[in-house]
């Protein structure tokens, strides 16, 4: 079952990363926060976005994708569904 979601959301990856610039799931992908905010104590300290990409980040990491790569891979859509296919069957 985890390597079903995990091809899922990479595959999603690949859906976010093919889509134009101005489309607001991709900006925010890359926005960053600008400043700190103090939160209370028990909250945690990243928000839904933070922690959606750092666990993408390591299904990345743990098929041997870094996020550069991933980028480029994903232009071309047949070529990333298949890379992702085979790295989460070469992982499992």
């Amino acid at each position: 079952m985890d390597l079903i979601i995990k091809e899922r959301r990479l595959r999603w990856l690949g859906h976010v990363l093919h889509m134009e610039d101005d489309m607001i799931l991709k900006q925010a992908m890359y926005w960053q926060m600008e400043s700190q905010i103090r939160r209370k104590p028990g909250r945690l300290r990243m928000n839904w976005i933070e922690l959606t990409f750092d666990t993408i980040g390591r299904d990345l990491r743990s098929t041997g994708i870094d996020w550069d790569e991933a980028e480029q891979a994903a232009v071309n859509r047949k070529d990333w569904r298949e890379r992702v296919a085979q790295c989460v069957f070469d992982t499992g």
